[in-house]
């Protein structure tokens, strides 16, 4: 699927990814292209976040952001985000072209 196919909540996803870290928005971003659906992005995206929530460190690590990015704040962002890609998960797929961002 094309990041272009995706409802307005399910593409906030992307943008709050790149609020928080802009390599995970690059992933998240890169990771649509092997699914066919939304919700399957979305399990992805839900699955990924909660891979990098089990070692925050290594993640950051791993992409050279240790020493400038605060753990304990980029937890909780993704968090957040993942929080986020929950709710979108929740929402009726009809619902989720309504955006209130």
């Amino acid at each position: 699927m094309d990041t272009d196919d995706l409802t307005e909540m399910a593409y906030e996803t992307i943008r709050r990814a790149d609020d928080v870290l802009d390599v995970l928005r690059s992933e998240i971003g890169a990771s649509a292209s092997g699914k066919e659906t939304e919700d399957d992005f979305l399990r992805g995206v839900a699955a990924h976040l909660r891979r990098i929530l089990k070692s925050p460190k290594s993640y950051l690590n791993y992409w050279n952001y240790l020493e400038e990015v605060d753990v304990k704040t980029f937890r909780k962002d993704v968090a957040e985000l993942l929080d986020h890609v929950e709710n979108v998960l929740a929402t009726p797929y009809t619902k989720r072209r309504e955006s209130s961002f």
